[in-house]
């Protein structure tokens, strides 16, 4: 079998904010690659190969928010929180053209603000589908599923909303073109050559 190796090389001459999305794209690829699988596989599904799907999902949202808030914004100061990324990204893009629905909102019902405020920080979005226990080696509090086939189009779903986003945050400022790879697009700059 010939060896293909492929490295930073690849995406360094490109902005932080396409770097970004690139990674954030692979992520999403990655999530809908195994979840394809545990559909089809009951050998193979497991809550915790699920719960790698929703982690995967999750960063590649988080990746998104960020590229596109970078690309308008730079010096953004950035983190995890995904509720605060997506309320300044419709603040960075409040034209219609730009909505994303994004998943992975937490609602806390019947609790006073005080209450969801401390409830956030028992239940860390960026954390819950890291690690199997909070800091302290703590179960998580809460019953948590998966099932694959009904976040497949979830996930199909983010993948369209980011090439359509894509187009029209990136490639009309970076003179990108699109190259077909088999079925799937990959993003590449009319300059860049593969290197290996």
């Amino acid at each position: 079998m010939k060896k293909r190796m492929v490295g930073s090389w690849q995406i360094d001459n490109l902005s932080m904010p396409l770097q970004f999305f690139l990674f954030a794209e692979a992520y999403l690829d990655s999530a809908e690659r195994l979840c394809r699988i545990l559909k089809r596989s009951t050998r193979k599904l497991s809550y915790q190969r699920g719960v790698v799907v929703l982690f995967l999902t999750f960063h590649a949202v988080e990746l998104f928010l960020k590229a596109t808030i970078l690309q308008r914004s730079p010096k953004e100061k950035l983190h995890h929180n995904i509720e605060r990324l997506e309320r300044r990204y419709r603040i960075l893009y409040p034209e219609k053209q730009f909505q994303l629905n994004v998943p992975f909102k937490t609602e806390f019902l019947g609790f006073r603000p005080d209450e969801i405020a401390e409830k956030r920080l028992i239940l860390p979005q960026y954390q819950l589908n890291r690690y199997p226990c909070d800091k302290r080696g703590k179960d998580w509090r809460g019953i948590f599923a998966f099932e694959p086939a009904a976040f497949l189009p979830v996930i199909e779903q983010l993948q369209r909303d980011f090439r359509q986003l894509q187009s029209s945050i990136f490639e009309a400022n970076h003179g990108l073109q699109r190259h077909a790879v088999g079925s799937r697009c990959s993003l590449g700059v009319s300059a860049m050559k593969d290197h290996i």
